[in-house]
């Protein structure tokens, strides 16, 4: 049984609508990511540090000094975790990435872009 016009046009908008919020959240939730090891290895650089610094801070009966070098272990963790962030299109124009990424990453355009269009085609021919 086909649909009426009144109802294609609803499920048109409907499927409109769901394509256009689906890809508000497929954006912010995920994607090629590079890591910056500078931040990586600083942040580590950091937890080293506060490690040694709770331990001189428990063997001298320092507190102070036990809670500072906790503190900086959780920055240099909190650091060492930051240095992750979504690849862009300049990541593969640097030299030594040869832009061979996902097959998202090739064809431009979020998942939800691709597959809209793959839709629109699909109705197109029929």
């Amino acid at each position: 049984m086909g649909l009426s016009e009144h109802e294609q046009r609803l499920l048109d908008e409907m499927e409109r609508n769901l394509y256009k919020h689906e890809a508000d959240i497929v954006n912010t939730s995920g994607g090629p990511r590079t890591v910056d090891y500078t931040k990586v290895a600083v942040g580590v650089l950091g937890i080293a540090v506060g490690l040694v610094l709770v331990v001189v801070g428990v063997t001298m009966k320092l507190a102070v000094l036990g809670v500072a070098g906790f503190g900086i272990a959780v920055a240099g963790a909190l650091w060492a975790l930051a240095a992750s962030r979504p690849a862009s299109a300049d990541d593969s124009a640097r030299p030594g990435r040869s832009g061979s990424g996902p097959v998202g990453a090739k064809q431009g355009g979020s998942l939800m872009d691709r597959l809209a269009q793959e839709w629109d085609d699909r109705n197109r021919r029929e």
